[in-house]
């Protein structure tokens, strides 16, 4: 499955070419010409799995032509983190230059790999959430000059963001809760990121009995967890390949020595909500789904949906018995 990126205004779509070391060697001794740039959050979206600053050290890669010269996946990165970060050239020698007047589109992706599989994608496999980070992916376009020789990327994220509070019912305390077994099933784990579109591809392959929480087998399925002590939750975070569902996902929750549960997921009304116009059952990109799962001794019950994009848009209700 494919998910198409929109640009907006009159962006040109700029093509990777294949990484070569002689593409970047030629250096105009002029620092008037030379290309600097900057980077933000597009909107207002956390980007790890809990904070939505820059890491120090994060690094992204930048590719454009300026008149006769080609830059490919050249590797910037930020000392100083926060929410805007200020981007310098990994390698000195290395740093973009304006070749004559011409505006330039350039076109920019987080997090940078060195490698990309026919000098144009990554690839992976989203049940390893315990790197998720790796696969967080962000992308963006901006134009600039000799006049205006700032880049001011505003980067989207182009996976969808599954967030899952479990709270406990019934008859079920905290300590249960934490140690859930938690499995998700119906969906499509890995795939690749086109750097040069934005776009991502899921390959065919649906996952089945997934245990993304307290996985003792492979721990780095395990997602990314934050307990509350105060509300009595606990709270998984999933970055997930946007794709379309032909039926509902099935959530699994496995209280330790007792019986395992189950509910069914819908995302369609959730998505209508959000404003879809013919909506769907399915991951959109750059959205941040909300799901409250309550645990019982017999049974589980979905509270609802909410759509983070990044407006609060109340989801619908499902319970298993």
């Amino acid at each position: 499955m494919r998910t198409k990126r929109m640009v907006f205004g009159a962006l040109a779509i700029v093509l990777l070419a294949a990484c070569s070391n002689d593409e970047n060697e030629t250096m105009i001794d002029n620092t008037g010409n030379r290309a600097t740039f900057s980077a933000s959050i597009g909107w207002q979206v956390q980007t790890r799995a809990f904070d939505q600053m820059w890491n120090d050290n994060d690094k992204i890669g930048i590719s454009g032509k300026t008149g006769d010269k080609t830059y490919t996946n050249v590797a910037y990165f930020t000392a100083n983190g926060g929410k805007s970060g200020s981007f310098s050239v990994v390698t000195p020698g290395e740093e973009i230059y304006y070749q004559d007047n011409e505006p330039v589109t350039f076109t920019a992706y987080y997090p940078w790999e060195e490698a990309l599989k026919e000098g144009t994608f990554i690839e992976t496999d989203t049940w390893g959430q315990a790197d998720q980070k790796s696969f967080d992916y962000l992308w963006s376009q901006a134009i600039g000059s000799k006049g205006t020789p700032n880049v001011a990327f505003s980067f989207n994220h182009v996976m969808t963001k599954v967030v899952l509070t479990i709270k406990k019912g019934a008859d079920v305390s905290l300590d249960e809760v934490k140690a859930a077994v938690m499995t998700l099933e119906g969906f499509e784990h890995t795939g690749k990121f086109d750097v040069t579109t934005g776009e991502t591809t899921t390959y065919a392959g649906t996952t089945v009995m997934w245990n993304f929480a307290n996985n003792s087998d492979n721990e780095n399925y395990n997602a990314p967890v934050v307990v509350d002590e105060t509300a009595q939750t606990v709270t998984y975070t999933l970055i997930m390949f946007p794709q379309k569902f032909d039926k509902k996902l099935p959530i699994h929750a496995d209280l330790t020595g007792k019986q395992t549960f189950k509910a069914e997921l819908d995302f369609t009304e959730a998505n209508k909500k959000a404003g879809d116009e013919n909506p769907e059952n399915k991951w959109v990109e750059g959205r941040q789904y909300n799901l409250s799962v309550t645990l019982h001794k017999t049974k589980i019950t979905v509270d609802g949906c909410e759509i983070v994009q990044w407006e609060n848009v109340d989801g619908g209700d499902f319970k298993a018995e």
